[in-house]
């Protein structure tokens, strides 16, 4: 195409942008990748927009952009990288979102909606870089692994490997969590004081899968009776949550919307844009 042929179209392109920006047209802006994930075995699902990608077991990196909801499908587990240098083993059954987020004095991307991960946060992420909100809790780090378990209902549970961790509830109140100690966010209440973790509950944590989200099982913290029996926390406090129904995530709340669903599998790969499957085409 000659230099005045293609000067002539960004010229046009030029006006049509200003003449929907003048007109009060909303203008598509390209979505922030926060993050790149591996599907180390299963299927990773993520949902965009008002459709929902599906991607299989490769080492190729999928890239998740703000916003999006993502879920881990059963039987499956993913490696995610964040932008802020956070690495995060996730497993079966998770669903988590990119949406960023403010709370007293922190912030972040990253929501937790429930299932559990292992976080490896070094380096700059380590630094206060790199924050987590859950439906009752905010965590941050100062150069740390550590793990987190979301149940169905809100509730929260981290346990420190390395380094420090802080949890808060809604009302604030920071807890410092060292290494081989945990720490309780129940319903609306402040996080529990943090003490040596049960070893039933180290045990639990080893396996970062969780039950189906739905299932009566979700609504457990991972090793709950050895929390009880612990006094971390009361019989009483968990079950009142647990009678909460509002406070319930269940699959209702997060469609897979299969009428505009669409699938990028190892062979298409992840940076192809979104395409609609041929009308009357079923969902692979």
């Amino acid at each position: 195409m000659e230099n005045g042929a293609m000067r002539g179209m960004l010229w046009g392109a030029t006006l049509l942008l200003m003449a929907a920006l003048a007109a009060g047209l909303p203008v598509a802006a390209a979505a922030a990748e926060y993050a790149t994930a591996v599907v180390e075995q299963g299927e990773m699902t993520i949902t965009r927009e008002s459709k929902t990608l599906s991607f299989k077991t490769s080492a190729r990196p999928v890239a998740v952009e703000e916003n999006d909801i993502v879920r881990v499908r059963d039987g499956s587990r993913i490696v995610l990288k964040t932008r802020e240098g956070a690495t995060l083993a996730i497993g079966a059954n998770a669903v988590f979102q990119c949406k960023p987020w403010q709370a007293s004095n922190r912030s972040g991307v990253f929501r937790m909606l429930f299932g559990r991960f292992r976080a490896n946060v070094l380096g700059r992420a380590g630094d206060g870089g790199f924050n987590v909100k859950t439906r009752s809790a905010t965590i941050g780090v100062k150069g740390t692994v550590y793990a987190l378990a979301e149940s169905s209902n809100g509730n929260t549970a981290v346990l420190g490997f390395e380094g420090t961790v802080t949890v808060a509830g809604a009302e604030g109140g920071e807890q410092w969590v060292g290494p081989n100690q945990a720490s309780l966010v129940v319903g609306d209440n402040p996080a529990t004081t943090s003490v040596t973790a049960p070893d039933e509950l180290k045990r639990e944590f080893a396996n970062l899968n969780s039950p189906p989200l739905g299932s009566s099982a979700a609504l457990d913290l991972p090793a709950e009776p050895a929390l009880v029996n612990a006094g971390i926390v009361s019989q009483e406090v968990l079950q009142k949550s647990k009678t909460d129904k509002a406070r319930v995530l269940g699959p209702k709340e997060l469609p897979d919307l299969p009428s505009s669903s669409i699938n990028l599998d190892d062979s298409q790969g992840a940076g192809q844009g979104i395409r609609n499957p041929p009308e009357g085409e079923p969902r692979k």
